[in-house]
């Protein structure tokens, strides 16, 4: 299953790279396209699942990480959102649907919120009034996400940064910087779910990691701090709409 050509493995990398760059610039870690890839040279999804969610992690925390030092993150409202979403991520993960239902679910989702933020991204700025974000909501908002992370084998943060922009409650490229966070420790949940013998079963596409956090260490520079707010919002609406759509695809053919 793992013995790909040298085709194939060029083919891997060069999409993992290009993939972890765009994501991470907006603060993902870059799932649903690292999916994407591992299908592209014939890998199935329910086998790259573990390898997925390890480049997810490395490149989620490089994103974390380079947002919280240009100063776009938040701890209060993250912790508001993870505290619930981590215990229910790994509730998620030891629940299967099926793949038809999967792709509609997320494609559905990531469409729809990218097509609205395309839409507002002209007149988001960094200069938005910002709205409270109440505890009870955020940890049901929190709760629900965490869960359908761990449902469908990605961190969450599609999901969460588009809420945090459109309700705005906090600063455009501060969604990058908790949406980083939060995809790192629903990630880690969904990987404690999913077990030690998926973990080995994994083996040598584990290493992809490697590209992803080159991509990554390059694309979080410029999202982090040197993209406009209208040109990220831009970019993380592309992100959403190019995974939403090709679900949707996959599940119509």
């Amino acid at each position: 299953m793992h013995d790909l050509t040298a085709s194939n493995w060029a083919i891997l990398i060069a999409c993992v790279f290009t993939v972890a760059f765009f994501y991470s610039s907006v603060g993902h870690g870059g799932a649903t396209g690292y999916l994407a890839a591992l299908a592209l040279v014939g890998v199935a999804p329910a086998s790259a699942k573990v390898a997925v969610l390890t480049a997810n992690i490395f490149v989620a925390s490089i994103a974390f990480w380079r947002f919280y030092k240009a100063g776009h993150f938040d701890w209060k409202i993250f912790i508001s959102f993870a505290v619930a979403s981590i215990p229910l991520a790994f509730l998620g993960s030891k629940i299967h649907i099926s793949p038809h239902t999967y792709k509609i679910i997320l494609g559905v989702v990531l469409s729809v919120a990218g097509i609205v933020l395309l839409f507002r991204s002209r007149w988001q700025t960094d200069e938005v009034v910002l709205r409270k974000c109440h505890l009870p909501v955020a940890l049901l908002v929190g709760a629900v996400l965490g869960f359908l992370a761990g449902l469908t084998g990605i961190g969450g943060g599609v999901f969460l940064s588009p809420l945090l922009y459109l309700f705005r409650w906090v600063k455009p490229k501060t969604t990058g910087g908790i949406a980083a966070g939060f995809i790192v420790v629903n990630s880690i949940s969904g990987l404690a779910g999913a077990g030690w013998e998926k973990i080995q079963h994994a083996g040598p596409l584990l290493w992809f990691t490697l590209p992803a956090v080159i991509g990554a260490l390059l694309g979080t520079h410029l999202g982090a701090r040197r993209w406009s707010s209208v040109t990220f919002s831009r970019v993380l609406a592309g992100v959403l709409i190019f995974a939403g759509g090709k679900l949707l695809i996959e599940a119509a053919s």
